[in-house]
């Protein structure tokens, strides 16, 4: 794979020698140059992808040079600040690299960073220590294939896992308890959403042989399997159960099926045989089912007193929500004549995907109908009384619509209920959206998991509701625009001075807080706006959703971490349902600081 060709532009003379010699035995073609006037004649003159300059030279530290390349030759830019304060000071279409105490090794660890994200097409983050990506921009198979032409070693982390990496080749693989091929496969089929990549030692041994192609090919073949086989199982949650039955004892069981029976004597769940049993997931589902099938297996789902039920704008991830036992009804999106259900057969991948393959699209949502609320309705309340808790009314329909579905079909599902008693169904307004409405809605599954009844949940959660405080910054206000929140002129206007819009939601509305000229600015005033809400000495639960914007989305979790007791943090994707109304490039973060009455209720619940 072909190097970018760097310009070194510095008149430190014995700095721009060995940053020249270092980049250089990375493997990059590299031009220095001494001054400013000898740096434009090089940079205009041999077209280079990739400009580090001394941000005291006219024309560089400014960024102005950019304006005189076309768009598809503009260069990266890498500017040499001397202290964070300065860093602060630099153009937004530049990174920044304070040198103050910094080694030339250390340095040159942060430029090839830089670097290889240029090769790989990601972004690094804001101390230029790591690069992140994301699932919806590129997906992990299209990551690896790239990381293996730039031959890198290192490793890329994920939540609750990760994959090293020496030479380009995977090495090693962690996915929660699973590791090497099985955890490997287990990464290619879950969504893990946002990603960071670490050159440097893979920090592992090597503990997988087989090369990438192979590797792809295994999981792919895994994961359809697992994806055909799934279905047939009442949910990871279900309780495996062996059946000792006629013929158990004369059965010749394969090595794979004792695995099987051994790790299933306890009656763990389905989610936790697949974490003792080394054998890949799609490879113990296959033989879950001849088992079942000989009557030796079964499956019990869980008693739950109480579900809980939210709508896709929550943006919840899938696993959260699976492992809490919450029910997702998705909102439907609108792209062009498609019409899709979020989170069912378009994903947030998918979904950006398109906006920016066709700038023509103008993504809309409808609410789910009363018909598709009573369907959710109708299979749950046979064995669970219902929190069913949801986006603003203000917002959309979807609460109306929900309350419609009971109040037309009551008879319908008490009847339903009837074998358990007199049904108990609540319906909540969140008053919010995206990571807000998710908040509560762990929070009452939890509660509900604690044996908390639906009209005590209803009452906390409207308690609650007013003490999540959301603040949000959008990328472009195009999309805010369409859905009528502000003015098209302001829009316009706005996008042609670089303001990024600060946004609240006050009584169940999208609400202005404050704007700011670019996104740098944006997020230490999110602080601070902060701290005018919420206690920054006391614990708080935190939330972050991102439209496809990773980079923002970390500068953003690391000054609430800086600034803030926090005791929990999540991270989500906006989904279509949400990123239809804010665009790509936004970036939401709700915090809710418990009463002392609260905590224990809503904390994370143990494993098992």
């Amino acid at each position: 794979m072909a190097r970018p060709t760097v310009l070194v532009v510095d008149p430190e003379t014995h700095r721009r020698q060995e940053l020249s010699q270092g980049l250089a035995s990375f493997g990059y073609e590299v031009v220095a140059a001494g001054d400013e006037a000898e740096g434009r004649k090089f940079a205009l003159g041999l077209g280079p992808q990739v400009v580090v300059a001394d941000a005291k030279l006219g024309g560089f530290g400014d960024a102005t040079i950019l304006g005189e390349f076309a768009a598809e030759s503009k260069p990266l830019l890498i500017l040499l600040v001397e202290t964070e304060a300065a860093a602060e000071e630099v153009p937004e279409e530049a990174y920044a690299v304070p040198t103050q105490g910094l080694t030339t090794k250390a340095l040159l660890r942060k430029l090839r960073t830089v670097l290889v994200g240029k090769e790989v097409g990601l972004k690094a983050d804001e101390r230029l220590e790591s690069l992140l990506g994301d699932e919806s921009a590129l997906a992990f198979f299209d990551l690896l294939p790239l990381l293996q032409r730039s031959v890198v070693t290192g490793r890329v982390l994920f939540a609750g896992g990760e994959v090293a990496l020496e030479g380009g080749e995977v090495i090693a693989a962690r996915l929660g308890p699973a590791r090497g091929v099985k955890a490997f496969a287990r990464l290619g089929r879950v969504g893990h959403g946002t990603y960071r990549v670490l050159l440097g030692l893979p920090g592992a041994e090597r503990e997988i042989r087989e090369d990438l192609l192979t590797l792809m090919a295994t999981a792919i073949e895994d994961q359809h399997t697992f994806n055909e086989l799934v279905g047939q199982f009442p949910g990871l949650e279900a309780r495996v159960q062996v059946v000792m039955g006629p013929g158990f004892f004369a059965t010749q069981f394969t090595t794979a099926q004792q695995q099987i029976l051994g790790a299933s004597q306890d009656s763990p769940s389905l989610r936790e045989l697949l974490d003792r049993v080394p054998l890949l997931d799609g490879q113990v589902l296959a033989e879950l089912v001849r088992l079942k099938e000989l009557g030796f297996v079964a499956f019990a789902e869980p008693e739950l007193k109480v579900r809980v039920v939210t709508d896709s704008t929550a943006d919840l991830p899938p696993e959260v929500a699976a492992q809490h036992h919450i029910q997702v009804v998705p909102v439907t999106v609108f792209l062009g004549e498609e019409i899709h259900k979020d989170g069912v057969d378009i994903t947030p991948r998918d979904f950006y995907r398109r906006l920016a393959s066709d700038k023509d699209i103008h993504p809309r949502t409808n609410p789910p109908t009363p018909g598709e609320f009573l369907t959710f309705y109708r299979q749950l309340v046979e064995k669970s009384d219902l929190v069913s808790v949801h986006v603003s009314e203000k917002m959309s329909q979807t609460i109306v619509h929900a309350r419609q579905a009971v109040a037309e079909n009551r008879d319908k599902l008490e009847s339903l209920a009837a074998n358990r008693g007199v049904l108990q169904l609540e319906i909540v307004d969140s008053r919010s959206v995206s990571v807000a409405l998710g908040l509560l809605a762990l929070f009452a599954a939890r509660m509900a998991l604690r044996g908390l009844r639906p009209a005590e949940i209803r009452e906390r959660l409207e308690d609650m509701r007013e003490r999540v405080h959301m603040i949000f910054v959008v990328d472009t206000l195009e999309y805010l625009a369409r859905g009528g929140r502000i003015g098209k002129a302001r829009a316009l206007l706005g996008q042609m001075l670089g303001i990024k819009p600060i946004l609240t939601v006050a009584d169940g509305e999208v609400a202005p807080l404050d704007k700011v000229r670019g996104g740098r600015a944006a997020h230490p005033r999110v602080i601070q706006l902060f701290k005018e809400r919420v206690d920054a000495t006391q614990p708080a639960v935190v939330a972050i959703a991102h439209a496809q914007a990773p980079v923002w989305a970390d500068r953003l979790k690391n000054l609430i971490q800086e600034n803030f007791q926090v005791t929990e943090f999540l991270e989500c994707e906006a989904g279509p349902g949400v990123g239809a109304n804010v665009g790509p490039g936004a970036v939401a973060a709700a915090m809710f600081q418990p009463r002392e009455d609260e905590a224990a209720l809503i904390a994370p619940l143990p494993r098992g």
